[in-house]
């Protein structure tokens, strides 16, 4: 699948990477799967899996996939 860490997401990668492939042998819960990557599931304030809005509550990623993550956004 393709991750796509939005925002200051990519903080948490070691290499500052945006975009991750990540093979997957068997689908995952999004949640648990970033949690692995240590992003903060409580931090996600949008997510799209496929190009479509999703809610990390019960989203599922199969290889394949194209799963975009951003933090909220403030500005003034």
């Amino acid at each position: 699948m393709q991750l796509h860490l939005g925002g200051h997401f990519n903080w948490y990668d070691p290499q500052k990477r945006a975009w991750l492939a990540i093979p997957l042998a068997a689908p995952v819960s999004l949640r648990t799967l970033l949690e692995q990557l240590h992003v903060p599931p409580a931090e996600v304030a949008i997510l799209t899996v496929n190009g479509r809005l999703a809610r990390l509550e019960g989203a599922v990623v199969s290889d394949g996939d194209r799963v975009e993550v951003y933090p909220a956004i403030g500005g003034g």
